[in-house]
């Protein structure tokens, strides 16, 4: 069932007794949780008819009871059900022993008076199980899988607007990059936008730069970036940042490892003609990191890339084997290769 379609049929009190929310997005699974909340009973009753069991730590049992029994001083009951791995081929490794015959027979006769939701924060359920067919059959299936990157953005882009702010698309692209196109990142960011652009209903590069953090990968791509622009002192700067951060030299350099891995490959892949959409496929990589990697060793020798790696392998056995202070091992390595490669 469409995300959109079934929120507004249930804020329109248009309930069905039995939901099963199956995705991974967090976003729409938190909203989904409060829009049933705010709906199904009333905030006076909320303390008696509202239960919430989730099945890492409880027996379904005890759900299936509150399900099951009539509502206190009010119309209706909301169980909700949080990770029901039983649903999935995955083994739960808390050893409880889930009742499934009675969900079965709970769900061939649900409690009139009760909206039973089931959030499933899977990709998809094992079609194989008699339980998942059946829940499949009765329920109401709600997709909160996580959007593609084209409607993540589209999302997003559409929220700003609606707001009333304005934001241009260098902003709103560096918006994009440090949030990953991911919708629940961006949705827990953009709070803090809009109250700095709170005055002209204006966000501004700057405010994205100071505002949204970056995490540890585009960190290092930073890094990577003024190392081949041969940048030594920003290269240091950011460095020495992840260090405050309390990240380990030596997982800082295993990352950096990884990316110029990265950018051998793809330099020696469109050497042999395969375009972005072949080297993705063949390197099995998000198609963004391809293209930001293609645009890195478009002006850059094999060679360049090859000592790099090799300088980075040696460091990090460097680092492994206690041969010098590894911060310092590592500021030697930025210095003498970005001294070696040319100016971009």
């Amino acid at each position: 069932m469409n995300y959109t379609t079934e929120m507004s049929k249930i804020k329109k009190g248009q309930l069905q007794p039995v939901y099963l929310f199956l995705g991974k997005e967090d976003f729409f699974i938190e909203e989904a949780k409060q829009l049933l909340l705010r709906t199904v009973v009333d905030e006076a009753d909320k303390d008696l008819n509202v239960g919430i069991f989730n099945m890492d730590g409880t027996l379904l049992d005890r759900a299936l009871e509150d399900a099951e029994s009539l509502p206190f001083f009010g119309e209706r009951r909301l169980v909700i059900i949080e990770n029901p791995l039983f649903l999935t081929a995955e083994k739960s490794k808390n050893g409880l022993e889930h009742d499934l015959g009675w969900l079965e027979s709970y769900l061939e006769n649900p409690a009139p008076s009760t909206v039973l939701a089931i959030f499933a924060p899977y990709e998809k359920l094992d079609s194989r199980k008699k339980i998942a067919k059946l829940l499949t059959k009765k329920a109401v299936t709600v997709d909160v899988s996580p959007l593609a990157e084209k409607e993540a953005r589209k999302f997003l882009g559409d929220m700003i607007k609606n707001e009333g702010y304005q934001m241009n698309r260098d902003a709103l692209e560096l918006f994009y990059e440090r949030i990953e196109n991911q919708l629940s990142r961006g949705m827990r960011e953009l709070p803090k936008l809009f109250l700095s652009g709170s005055e002209e209903k204006k966000i501004t590069k700057q405010m994205v730069i100071d505002l949204i953090p970056r995490n540890l990968e585009q960190n290092i791509f930073e890094l990577v970036t003024q190392v081949l622009n041969k940048n030594t002192y920003l290269a240091i700067q950011i460095y020495r940042d992840l260090l405050l951060q309390k990240e380990e030299p030596i997982k800082v350099n295993a990352i950096l490892l990884g990316q110029f891995r990265l950018l051998l490959q793809v330099k020696l892949l469109s050497k042999n003609g395969y375009q972005q959409t072949d080297i993705t496929k063949v390197l099995k990589v998000h198609p963004y990191r391809v293209k930001l990697a293609v645009q890195q060793v478009r002006h850059l020798s094999e060679k360049v890339l090859a000592d790099a790696f090799q300088g980075l392998v040696e460091t990090e056995y460097n680092m492994k084997t206690g041969q010098g202070l590894k911060e310092i091992q590592f500021e030697l390595f930025l210095i003498r290769y970005a001294n070696a490669m040319p100016k971009q």
